[in-house]
């Protein structure tokens, strides 16, 4: 499966494209669990960013 983005693929989620592709993972498959593992790097990158917040909110006040 090929995938054409404007930003870089993450390594783990290019180790596991090269894993599904070893498994002959079909495309539909490989592209849920791309969509799944974004949604993770997204999330993860939410919690650290709203973590962050109030520190600095305590910060001004």
């Amino acid at each position: 499966m090929e995938l054409h983005s404007q930003k870089p693929i993450h390594p783990t989620i290019r180790k596991c494209m090269q894993h599904l592709d070893i498994i002959k993972a079909d495309d539909k498959t490989k592209q849920i669990v791309y969509m799944y593992m974004e949604s993770l790097l997204r999330e993860r990158d939410m919690l650290v960013t709203n973590k962050q917040e109030p520190i600095e909110s305590q910060i001004h006040n």
